[in-house]
């Protein structure tokens, strides 16, 4: 890169800029001091000295400018005290400059452009203002930089080009001296001052046009020198002059439309003072519109070394460094350092306010801190300035760990352990001694050397390199356990289930096990078995003993006691064995349980005994038990014991009952006595001999009677007994019932069979009928029999109590079975028709006295038609008739209103008003039909008139609504059709997009009462019309429009210049584009028209429309 000269100073520099003269004579001379530091918030001269000697012509306005650092909206200059010969222009905050103008009367006086430049003050609003600032102080209106000693003048040429503005700029010199070129922008100051400092925008010294893609800089000092390889995405890496401010924003440069010249970006595109590329003419208008562009004057060769401006330097105070004894553990002095560029620092003990510490580079704390404490440094101009944002600086106190547990661990012998402890913080440490010794680990865990014997340990923690101020101990015991003590043999009865619980033995925490060594611990509750060793450790301080004691187990078997429902009762019938077969007394041999008592045990492995008693004393030992007679009367209970032949200990003891069955009581004779109703009166009829089981059981319906032919049979319960129900009585007799009880004991009973000779009256039968009421006409119906009852028992001579009894069929009516109860509700089971069986008995013995088909049940249907369920009355046409239809018989019809009243006894009723009626059928049999019923609805055709109609007319949608809202058109269902009474119609009553003209509305009555129509107008003005003689708007007229509607109207036609060319009425045809008999050109017309419609109502309507010619 060409080494710009560039001055450096540390303070802020100063322009003085003298307005736009050429000298051709001695230049002025500018100096200027004042490098000075900031305090924030206040205002401060940009120079403490300053001199002016103006050469051949006389200096009139100095420009101070800050020319690097400057934040536009913080940064202000501004002139202070009475300076009447000098103005003081307004702060241009874009530039960051300020004017000073003498404007007293003849040559400008230096002393007093002096004195004025010594009261130049600046300020920042900033509290902490960012960047250094430098003031230029120079004689034109030109920006210097004292980092390159360049002065940069922005010269406004709107659409100049790239080439055009290259060749103006090198055609200018600043004060007739320096050569100026299209300014080549090398560092972010330049590119700000030049750029967004600028008084605009506009091209600058940069081109890719030799190689695309590497920029260079092709004017000025650095001409030739590359700055930027690449679009967009290119970098500075590997140019000259490693500088670019393209507007990255927007990907630039881009090389749109072949674009190889640099250009400051417009304000408000990208960054400000940002580059683009552009074409060498650029846009045609708008912010890529060249407006002008940059000259940059300085550097060239055989430039002249100038005076024409000084510069001076602000410094804002910063602190540069801090440093601090933190962190602390818990408690201690805090010292902390910090460093400005000022050399003065303020101690605070806030960011704002607060109290002030002290001052000086260092500050240590008067007294220990034991709490995290924040501390705040100010770099101060001068040491006394007190303004500006504070350096907040952290003196950390740590806590120092402690160690929260240590609990002592164990191991089993010698071997390697594990110790485990906690700290309130950080890291533990593990040492082998209390002080100093040797880190064996660290971690809240610790995995010991082989050790022999208990072994004490000791940590401490470290969190945030604070440690615990002693050690504690730990320790890792070593425990050697024995085996535990017992019986070397144990037994046990095996009914006990016994465990390893049940084993006896001395120890602690003892475990059994299977083998002698190695294996798994058996649960405790693992049962014993026989001829088995069992070995058995125990556990002292967490430390299982090395060895394990040997118990031998052995286990005698012992019966299980059966559950008392298990062993069965030995029982016996009472018999007259001793005399009486009601004492309760027999003979027993109790050894027959003997086999379920062992409970599937070998019988030669125990020994049986038997006793009255439970305290099974030898006073109450049974020692004939196979011949024994119970003692106590009907049943008593019997105690066992059951011995184990090798261990007598190992003994069950049990009981169960022995049992006398008494005897049923019975009748021991009974007599059955039947009807003889089979057709055959021949004395033999069917018998169900079950009927005599409630004589003969004396009504105990526990016992259970079956039927046998002989005495014998019934003695012995072996054959089969007959079947009781039917049992002719041809068969035989008399039969014989075995009658047990539920202990199988049983008595003998004899039953005699007779037959009655009473019977129905040949040919007799009784009947009762009813109407099918419910829904289903299915023939089914709920009867009374009761009500046939007495014409029944009429049949049978009188003075006798006899009761009536109803089956379905004869062999139920016979054997007495099935009866139809109760009597008074019962549903016929064939439809219709049914045909039920009567029997006949006495209520005194049961004697049968007539049985038989006595009884037929009539279901009659009820009436069945059907009605229409609705209908529509006009009431603007003839009544409407009613009838049934579909009638499945002859029937009588009455017709009913709403109110009940009857209005016809015929099938057909005439009605002419709406309303609910219904009709009722009845039948020959005198059944009545379900009431039926015809809605019939009112209707009527539409009554519509024009105040019915609302017209929206005379717009872009015009439409036609019918107002129906009060059934103000009638009471009936109405839809709606335009111009064609055949529709299509529709529900809505609103018609959009209607064109103009006279159109009929039809009201249709949904329930065809009619059709009613009515004619309307919608008014249009037409735009246009084309009077070709195509048929198609040939003559201009108002749509909608007739003598029916508006009986007077008058319709003026003008000319664009007023003159009047027709007149129009409601019945003209309307105009044809003539006058006087020459067609009109095709232009624009004006229209008057005024309308009354029949009310009297004025419509007015002014307007134009185009006569078009084609």
């Amino acid at each position: 890169m060409l080494t710009k000269n560039i001055l450096l100073r540390l303070f802020f520099l100063f322009f003085i800029v003298i307005s736009n003269k050429n000298w051709a004579q001695t230049p002025p001379v500018l100096t200027a001091l004042g490098n000075q530091a900031y305090c924030p918030l206040s205002n401060i001269p940009i120079v403490t000295d300053f001199t002016l000697t103006s050469g051949t012509n006389q200096v009139d306005a100095i420009f101070i400018q800050i020319s690097t650092g400057y934040v536009n909206g913080q940064d202000r200059l501004q002139l202070l005290g009475n300076h009447p010969n000098i103005t003081e222009q307004p702060f241009n905050t874009l530039e960051g400059k300020l004017e000073l103008k003498w404007t007293g009367s003849g040559i400008a006086n230096d002393a007093e452009l002096i004195a004025a430049v010594k009261e130049v003050v600046y300020r920042s609003t900033a509290l902490n203002p960012a960047n250094d600032k430098t003031f230029s102080i120079t004689v034109g209106e030109a920006n210097y930089l004292p980092s390159t000693g360049h002065y940069y003048e922005y010269v406004p040429s709107l659409g100049i080009t790239w080439t055009s503005a290259k060749t103006a700029a090198e055609g200018r010199k600043y004060y007739g001296l320096l050569q100026g070129y299209l300014a080549t922008i090398t560092s972010a100051d330049e590119a700000k001052l030049s750029g967004a400092q600028a008084a605009g925008a506009g091209w600058i010294g940069g081109s890719d046009a030799a190689v695309e893609g590497t920029w260079r800089w092709v004017t000025g000092p650095e001409n030739g020198k590359s700055f930027w390889i690449g679009n967009g995405s290119g970098s500075t890496v590997g140019t000259d002059i490693p500088f670019a401010f393209w507007n990255s924003a927007n990907g630039e440069p881009n090389n749109l439309g072949n674009e190889d010249y640099a250009h400051v970006t417009a304000p408000g595109i990208g960054q400000a003072g940002s580059w683009n590329d552009l074409s060498n003419t650029g846009g045609a208008s708008g912010d890529y519109q060249p407006k002008g562009y940059i000259v940059e004057y300085g550097g060239m060769p055989g430039d002249p070394v100038l005076n024409l401006s000084a510069y001076t330097q602000i410094t804002m105070p910063q602190i540069l460094t801090t440093s601090a004894n933190t962190p602390l553990c818990g408690s201690g002095i805090a010292t902390i350092t910090a460093n400005s560029n000022t050399g003065y620092v303020i101690w605070y003990d806030s960011p704002t306010g607060g109290t002030k510490l002290g001052t000086g580079s260092t500050y240590n704390s008067p007294l220990p801190i034991n709490t995290t404490t924040s501390y705040y440094a100010l770099a101060s101009a001068d040491g006394i300035c007190e303004t500006g944002t504070r350096v907040k600086i952290d003196i950390v106190v740590n806590s120092i760990p402690t160690i929260i547990s240590a609990p002592p661990s164990t191991i089993c012998g010698a071997g390697i352990g594990i110790l485990n402890a906690s700290a309130s913080a950080g890291t533990i440490n593990w040492y082998n001694s209390p002080t100093g010794g040797t880190l064996l680990g660290t971690g809240n865990s610790f995995t010991s050397q082989v050790i022999t014997n208990t072994t004490t340990y000791y940590i401490d923690a470290t969190d945030k390199n604070c440690t615990t101020l002693t050690r504690t101990p730990i320790v890792l015991n070593v425990e050697y356990t024995p085996e535990p003590t017992a019986p070397l043999t144990q037994s046990f009865c095996d009914i006990a289930n016994a465990t390893l619980a049940n084993l006896s033995i001395t120890g602690t925490n003892v475990l059994w096990y299977a083998t002698a060594t190695g294996g798994v611990a058996l649960p405790i509750s693992t049962v014993l078995v026989n001829n088995t060793t069992y070995y058995a450790s125990q556990t002292l301080n967490t430390c299982e003993s090395a060895t394990r004691f040997a118990v031998n187990v052995k286990v005698y078997e012992t019966v299980v006691a059966l559950p008392p429902a298990n062993i069965p009762v030995i029982s016996t019938c009472d018999n007259a064995s001793d005399g009486d077969d009601t004492n309760g007394f027999s003979t027993f041999d109790l050894t027959v349980n003997n086999s379920i008592l062992l409970n599937n045990k070998n019988a030669s492995d125990f020994t049986f005994s038997y006793f009255e008693d439970p305290s099974y004393s030898l006073t109450s030992e049974i020692l004939t038990p196979s011949n024994f007679v119970n003692t106590i009367k009907d049943g008593q209970p019997i105690y066992v014991k059951i011995s184990n032949n090798l261990d007598s200990t190992c003994l069950t003891e049990t009981k169960f009952n022995i049992q006398v069955n008494s005897l049923p009581v019975i009748t021991s004779t009974a007599t059955l006595l039947n009807c003889d109703e089979d057709g055959n009166y021949d004395g033999y009829t069917d018998f169900n001999l079950t009927e005599a089981n409630n004589e003969i059981t004396n009504g105990d319906n526990s016992l259970i009677v079956n039927y046998y032919l002989t005495l014998a049979e019934a003695n012995s319960g072996i054959t089969p007994p007959i079947n009781p129900s039917p049992f002719n009585n041809a068969t035989a007799s008399t039969v014989y019932a075995r009658v047990e009880n539920a202990n199988g004991c049983y008595r003998v009973a004899t039953v005699n069979l007779k037959v009655s000779t009473t019977h129905f009256p040949i040919g007799y039968m009784a009947n009762l009928s009813t109407c099918d009421s419910d829904a289903t006409i299915d023939g089914y119906e709920t009867f009374d029999l009761t009500l046939a009852s007495q014409e029944i028992i009429d049949q049978f001579p009188t003075g006798q109590n006899l009761s009536v009894h109803y089956y379905r069929n004869l062999t139920d009516a016979q054997l007495e079975e099935n009866e139809i109860l109760p009597q008074n509700a019962y549903k016929n089971q064939n439809p219709f028709s049914q045909i039920l069986y009567v029997r006949v008995e006495s209520e005194d013995n049961g004697d049968c006295f007539g049985i038989g088909p006595h009884l037929t049940l009539t279901v009659f249907p009820r009436p069945q038609f059907e009605v229409n369920p609705t209908e529509i009355v006009c009431l603007n046409l003839p009544p409407i008739t009613l009838a049934p239809n579909n009638a499945q018989g002859t029937y009588t019809y009455q017709w009913f209103n709403e109110n009940g009243d009857i209005i016809s006894n015929q099938p057909i009723v005439s009605v002419s008003k709406g309303g609910i009626y219904t009709v009722i059928a009845t039948s020959g049999a005198n059944c009545k039909s379900f009431p039926q019923t015809v809605t019939v609805t009112e209707s009527v055709i539409a009554n519509i008139t024009q105040k019915d109609v609302t017209i929206t007319d005379d717009s872009s949608e015009n439409a036609i609504s019918i107002n129906n809202e009060n059934n103000n058109l009638g009471i009936g269902d109405y839809e709606f059709a335009l111009d064609n009474s055949y529709g299509p119609y529709q529900d809505s009553p609103i018609f959009n997009s209607v064109p103009a003209g006279i159109h009929t509305i039809y009201v249709q009555d949904k329930n065809n009462c009619g059709i009613a129509s009515i004619e309307v107008s919608v008014i249009g003005f037409p735009k246009f019309f084309t009077p070709n003689n195509d048929g198609f708007n040939d003559t201009w007229h108002i749509d909608g429009v007739n003598a029916q509607f508006y009986p007077t109207a008058t319709i003026y036609i003008f000319d664009r210049f007023g003159k009047l060319l027709t007149q129009l009425n409601a019945s003209s045809n309307g105009w044809d584009g003539n006058y006087n008999g020459e067609s009109l050109p095709p232009t624009d017309y004006w229209f008057s028209a005024q309308l009354i419609d029949n009310d009297g109502n004025i419509r007015e309507k002014k307007s134009h429309f185009s006569l078009i010619r084609k």
